[in-house]
């Protein structure tokens, strides 16, 4: 019975061991307006992270900040993913997004169809066409789904927010499972109106959402907040997209949000 028990205890703490190589802690890192690093164990990627119209009134990306993206400088060291929303000025920037992936050959970019256009009109964009990942949806058609480096990429094009208006603006909220255990949903300018999300219910609940970076505006209303809750499945929605000037409505309500470059959240 001694030796069983020692056999036992042993399993476990090889068991512990290994799961601690691929668990460890999850986190968020909030960089400016939608910009965010999320990191899984090893795994790390970043949210529209290079963008440089604050429009005057949102979040940029400090220089200090944005140095050591550009650096690899931790925490941004290793990362295997650039995902954009849209190609909003305030969210992407064509120059700064080739520049880095020209000086990191090992990341993927994920991106709209029009994000990606854009860059393929500078001339440099052509050694780096294979680490592009160009995605077309049509309003309506079915979600996009493939795994990029071992993280499973998920998109469905939803309306920018002030729907009808901007139409033409391919916005994506993407939902990203790293190490197969850490999900998070990144909604860029989604209007929040449930008509947009009910055709995708089918895949909505495929999977659960540990940590949501919706705009802010899905607080202010009732059904934005249960778009976050009970269709998209968001176990906690952080705010982005907030201004400078924090509105007070915001400011009172409760909510989570983001408006500090370098707050952290765990999940």
């Amino acid at each position: 019975m001694r030796y069983l028990l020692l056999s036992l205890c042993l399993f476990a703490s090889i068991a512990l061991a290994h799961q601690g190589e691929h668990s460890g802690p999850n986190t968020a890192q909030y960089l400016g307006n939608e910009a965010v690093l999320v990191e899984s164990g090893d795994r790390k990627l970043l949210f529209d992270p290079f963008f440089h119209n604050d429009y005057g009134q949102y979040q940029k990306v400090p220089e200090s900040i944005r140095d050591d993206i550009f650096a690899a400088n931790a925490p941004f060291d290793k990362i295997a993913m650039v995902l954009i929303s849209h190609a909003h000025e305030d969210h992407f920037s064509v120059t700064d997004v080739l520049r880095y992936m020209l000086q990191h050959s090992n990341v993927v970019l994920v991106a709209p169809k029009q994000a990606i256009e854009q860059l393929l009109v500078l001339k440099q964009a052509e050694s780096i066409k294979s680490r592009m990942v160009s995605i077309a949806l049509a309003f309506g058609d079915s979600a996009w789904k493939k795994t990029l480096s071992d993280i499973q990429v998920e998109a469905v094009r939803i309306p920018h927010a002030g729907w009808p208006g901007r139409a033409d603006v391919e916005n994506l909220v993407y939902r990203v499972t790293l190490n197969e255990q850490a999900t998070v949903m990144h909604l860029g300018d989604a209007d929040p109106q449930v008509e947009h999300y009910l055709p995708y219910r089918a895949h909505w609940d495929q999977r659960d959402t540990q940590l949501g970076f919706p705009p802010y505006w899905f607080f202010r209303s009732a059904e934005g907040r249960e778009i976050l809750k009970t269709y998209l499945h968001v176990k906690h929605s952080v705010g982005v997209h907030v201004p400078i000037k924090i509105p007070k409505r915001l400011s009172e309500s409760g909510h989570d949000y983001f408006s500090k470059p370098g707050e952290k959240r765990k999940f």
